[in-house]
């Protein structure tokens, strides 16, 4: 949890916390983190850095917990290597991670999403790069490995709202985590997404989900549905794209058919909580209309489109909200 702001000192912390994560991203663009769990320990001069760039930075990254060493030779430490192995610390480099970050007085100036290096903007398709399969499938492998509680928590309070045997489409479902542990209650679960990430669910997920490939905005999406999961979609459209796109998912829903919105919604005094409020920074960023929504404003618009009032859950332990409406 980020403190709140009310002393000098607090900013200091809070501008530790940016140096922090600015090396840990450093190490991983430079390839240290994967050098250490190949071979060990080492010294500064026999990684492939400065060696003074080393000795400065390897102690923040022991001071974080990732590192341990005597000062003349690093490894990972148990959480390092943990964190490794699953893929976290593989997050690219530095100007990845905080290069848009560095940009961002230019997009308050101008509006989103960030200009690269280059000036050119940093759009993407909700997070997918379409014209790059392999940064693409590294995005779906990320999102993969962090949605399987999530994907527990959507069926257990999904699962009990819909008959055995129910048809599920799971517009947006990307890597099918989601679809797959529908279907392994028993579900008929339909996933509707990019080519791109069709392939990856395909091969994740073979003949258990049915698959539909093509743009949600534009293509038939199928149908009719007993229920519709739309798992972190919303915050990546326009308010006019959302109305657009409920009014195709109550087309697509049998009569009273059950919407599910999984997403990190903003409560209705729209500074809380936390995982909503920072992660529409990213929309401003990357997408050129997406912001998160509060719980409010996403009733109104189920009710707009001939949904039914919203039922809201929250769970706080995954940082994210879910809005139940029901096709009247």
């Amino acid at each position: 949890m980020i403190p709140t702001i009310s002393t000098e000192s607090d900013l200091d912390a809070l501008r530790r916390s940016a140096h922090g994560f600015a090396a840990v991203s450093a190490w991983s663009g430079a390839g240290l983190f994967d050098a250490l769990a190949e071979k060990g320990a080492l010294s500064p001069q026999e990684m492939s850095a400065d060696p003074r760039a080393i000795e400065i930075t390897a102690p923040i990254l022991a001071h974080l917990g990732l590192l341990t060493g005597d000062g003349k030779r690093w490894m990972l430490s148990q959480s390092g290597q943990r964190l490794h192995a699953s893929g976290a610390l593989h997050l690219g480099s530095a100007d990845s991670n905080l290069g848009d970050l560095s940009r961002l007085d230019k997009v308050m100036l101008d509006g989103g999403p960030a200009p690269g290096p280059d000036d050119t903007p940093r759009l993407t398709d909700i997070g997918v790069q379409t014209e790059d399969p392999e940064a693409a499938r590294q995005f779906m492998e990320f999102l993969h490995r962090r949605s399987g509680d999530s994907a527990e928590v959507v069926s257990h309070w999904l699962s009990p709202r819909l008959r055995p045997g129910a048809r599920i489409l799971d517009l947006g479902g990307g890597h099918g985590r989601y679809g797959s542990t529908l279907a392994r209650q028993g579900f008929q679960v339909t996933l509707f997404d990019l080519p791109v990430c069709i392939q990856f669910a395909k091969e994740r997920y073979g003949d258990s989900l049915n698959y539909i490939s093509g743009d949600f905005m534009q293509d038939d999406l199928g149908g009719p549905f007993d229920g519709i999961l739309i798992s972190n979609i919303i915050h990546g459209l326009g308010l006019e794209e959302n109305r657009q796109l409920l009014k195709r998912v109550k087309a697509a829903l049998s009569p009273g058919g059950t919407l599910l919105l999984k997403d990190m919604f903003l409560d209705d005094s729209e500074i809380g909580p936390e995982t909503a409020v920072f992660f529409g920074l990213l929309m401003l960023l990357y997408t050129r209309h997406g912001r998160c929504y509060s719980v409010h404003e996403m009733n109104a618009l189920c009710q707009q489109t001939g949904l039914g009032p919203i039922e809201h859950i929250r769970v706080p332990d995954e940082g994210f909200s879910l809005l139940f409406s029901a096709a009247e």
